[in-house]
């Protein structure tokens, strides 16, 4: 029997406009390696690439009509296939239960450690939005598109939230104080996945020798690192590859 692959794991990240979803995010990638992916972002790469899909998601932002949550699961599966990793961020997504159930219907390969929920009271997040608006250029940095943006949260994206909270897979943290002592508390939640991870992936890769399953040892391996000798009786030879 071939050894089984490593499933990839993402980590939501939600909360509301302005409580530092991003800051948090930039810091989990550079600390821990995780690949961070925006929902958004992804759609508004697609729209200006001048792909036909990218035209399809133009003529519909346009129209006022909202894009199908297929085309945004199936740009979010591109780019974690191209990255060739396997722990994942996926920032502003799920946002409603039309994501959710989206998500769950196409997306059965890929586990879920958890929603990381940034917390934080509705008049710090506009102080902070209201500020950032000074210099972000921002069209939807101002108090009405702030507040309707608000509303969109609390109506849509908060009953996701108390989802997943039922299966007891929210990870609250307050992000009132300074961005580095809510790096802290996230560092507390990251931490056990990542060791969680990494026996996984170490299991997985020894099931793979013993087992002769070169095809697998290769797939769980970075290629700058790993050469095969299928020939060498089970004795993996261990080489750098690159010389940059």
């Amino acid at each position: 029997m071939a050894a089984s692959s490593l499933r990839s794991k993402v980590l939501f990240v939600l909360g509301g406009p302005g409580s530092g979803k991003g800051t948090q995010c930039s810091k989990i990638v550079a600390k821990f390696g995780f690949v961070h992916l925006s929902a958004g972002d992804l759609l508004r790469e697609e729209r200006s690439s001048g792909s036909p899909n990218g035209d399809m998601i133009d003529r519909m932002i346009r129209d006022g009509a909202i894009v199908p949550v297929k085309v945004t699961l199936d740009l979010i599966r591109k780019a974690m296939l191209e990255s060739g990793r396997d722990l994942f961020l996926i920032d502003g997504f799920p946002r409603n239960f039309d994501n959710l159930e989206g998500w769950e219907a196409e997306m059965t390969d890929v586990d879920v450690a958890g929603v990381l929920f940034y917390d934080c009271p509705e008049e710090e997040m506009e102080k902070r939005l209201l500020e950032r608006g000074k210099t972000s250029g921002r069209t939807d940095d101002n108090i009405d598109a702030i507040r309707k943006r608000f509303t969109t949260y609390l109506e849509s994206t908060m009953p996701i939230i108390e989802h997943f909270a039922l299966k007891d897979q929210v990870f609250r943290i307050s992000s009132i104080p300074s961005p580095d002592v809510v790096f802290d508390e996230t560092a507390k939640v990251i931490e056990p996945i990542v060791k969680r991870h990494l026996v996984d992936s170490t299991q997985r890769l020894l099931d793979a020798v013993f087992q002769g399953d070169w095809a697998t040892y290769k797939d769980l391996c970075d290629e700058c690192l790993s050469a095969i000798e299928p020939q060498s009786m089970g004795h993996v030879i261990e080489v750098c590859l690159s010389t940059s």
